[in-house]
């Protein structure tokens, strides 16, 4: 049986996680696992996550780190920890408020495996067949950084923020061993290594059939400053046509 290690970063999540939402998933599932990180967080995340993982013994890992390093490390510690362990032949990562549900998350990984691609992305593309919930600023934002990123890389993805993307672990094996330059845009950074691997990758970026913001995301406007910095830091490190 093939498995895979579903990566939940989380940051000061003691008060948003659901639980029973983790184990219903697990308990309906025999092939995947949860490797939730613990950045760091002041609050009793730390307490939350063991109590859930003594709930579903052996299907739920969990990582500490020691101090908050931020979602691209902590997601990049999991995925670490997915390609060290021989059960695991796909690893991806979900946001700890499940706006992406485990399901849509493995109806991606489905069509990973099914159609012979090397990754999946889900995109929040809205459709008559879709239900995609979420604010106005978070809308514009996304646009505004996905024209500014497109427009430089020519990437051709519609929706390179959304926090539900799957790999094969061969490929996540060579792209994932250097920490991130950027905070914010590791999802770009990871399509970029992808892009400049010596081997042709196939990929393929899937609309999700729901996703649904619960609020209490820690992107605002006066984020901006910090996120438009971290956007100059991604092109000055990536350059337009040249390997990293």
């Amino acid at each position: 049986m093939q498995k895979t290690a579903i990566i939940v970063p989380c940051y000061k999540e003691a008060a948003r996680l659901q639980p029973e939402i983790f184990v219903r998933f697990l308990q309906q599932r025999s092939d995947a696992d949860f490797v939730m990180v613990d950045d760091g967080s002041p609050d009793n995340t730390a307490e939350v996550l063991a109590t859930l993982a003594a709930s579903v013994p052996g299907r739920i890992h969990i990582i500490s780190l020691k101090q908050n390093s931020g979602k691209a490390e902590a997601v990049r510690q999991g995925l670490l920890y997915a390609i060290k362990t021989p059960d695991y032949s796909f690893a991806g990562y979900l946001d700890a408020d499940l706006s992406t549900s485990p399901e849509e998350f493995i109806r991606l990984k489905d069509i990973l495996a099914n159609d012979s691609l090397d990754y999946v992305l889900g995109s929040r593309i809205k459709t008559l067949q879709s239900s995609i919930q979420r604010s106005q600023f978070r809308h514009v934002t996304g646009r505004f950084i996905a024209t500014l990123i497109d427009t430089k890389y020519r990437l051709g993805i519609y929706d390179t923020q959304c926090g539900a993307k799957c790999f094969r672990i061969d490929l996540l094996q060579q792209i994932i061993e250097q920490p991130f330059t950027t905070k914010w845009f590791f999802d770009v950074e990871l399509l970029l290594r992808i892009r400049n691997l010596q081997t042709a990758c196939r990929g393929s970026e899937i609309p999700l059939r729901r996703w649904h913001d619960p609020g209490g995301s820690r992107l605002s406007i006066w984020k901006s400053p910090e996120v438009m910095a971290d956007m100059w830091r991604l092109f000055n490190h990536y350059k337009r046509n040249t390997h990293e």
